[in-house]
């Protein structure tokens, strides 16, 4: 804005009083109209503006198609065609995902289902997945495949259950678990992704540079050096030829 003070000192006339009152009341105009145009602070205490004051988490979605129902007690939406869903730090994808329960809590999915949280390096892909956002627990099913990019780890199985809160992994079904320089197959597993604990059982198998081993159960870490052998135990040692020595 531009200030014009001959105008001021005509509109003041010849008497100082009234210049002085009329220049007041103009600074104290100007002022109001400043302070109006501030965006008005945030309250002390408040949540930021993209978290719900409440702690619920913000779901958000797309999809080709959408198709809601709405009779009570029965809500649902559902969303077809590269449907896709934000909820959290989490990141779901699949042909075909249905939203129910309260809050949307319930997340079912189907065809090519990817799940995505980059923030806990986890990677899942599955035929389908029952998921659900209060207790952060999903079951997957149909030829699973889990990376744990923070530890190295890849994961297989046909059966999945897998808790974000715990950071816990229960595999059931031709289970296998891959690691640099280390493999173990078994019918049973449950893995911890904060200490890369593994606890396996159905005939589990451990195959590494150094040998094969199999027992009736296995417990420690994902690496040959790391695990502990129950029941049954058997296997082949590889030895390394040493130079100078005949075939």
């Amino acid at each position: 804005m531009r200030l014009h003070l001959s105008r001021l000192r005509n509109a003041g006339g010849s008497s100082s009083p009234a210049r002085a009152l009329f220049l007041a009341g103009f600074l104290f105009a100007l002022a109001a109209i400043a302070q109006a145009q501030q965006p008005p602070a945030p309250a002390p205490g408040a949540a930021p503006q993209s978290e719900a004051s409440d702690g619920q988490t913000t779901i958000t979605f797309a999809a080709r198609r959408m198709e809601s129902v709405i009779a009570k007690g029965k809500e649902k939406t559902v969303l077809i065609g590269q449907a896709v869903v934000h909820t959290g730090t989490m990141e779901i994808k699949a042909d075909r995902i249905e939203l129910s329960g309260q809050d949307y809590n319930d997340v079912v999915c189907a065809g090519a289902v990817t799940v995505l949280d980059e923030s806990k390096g986890f990677l899942l892909n599955a035929a389908s997945l029952k998921y659900a956002r209060d207790t952060e627990i999903g079951i997957a099913q149909d030829q699973v495949a889990l990376e744990d990019s923070k530890n190295g780890v890849l994961l297989k199985a046909e059966w999945v259950r897998f808790d974000q809160k715990q950071s816990l992994v229960d595999a059931r079904i031709a289970v296998h678990i891959l690691k640099e320089d280390f493999a173990v197959r078994a019918e049973f597993a449950r893995y911890n992704r904060d200490d890369e604990s593994l606890q396996l059982s159905g005939t589990p198998v451990a195959v590494s540079e150094d040998g094969t081993i199999s027992a009736d159960t296995m417990t420690g870490k994902a690496d040959m050096q790391n695990l502990e052998f129950g029941g049954n135990v058997s296997g082949t040692i590889t030895t390394k030829k040493k130079e100078g020595t005949s075939p």
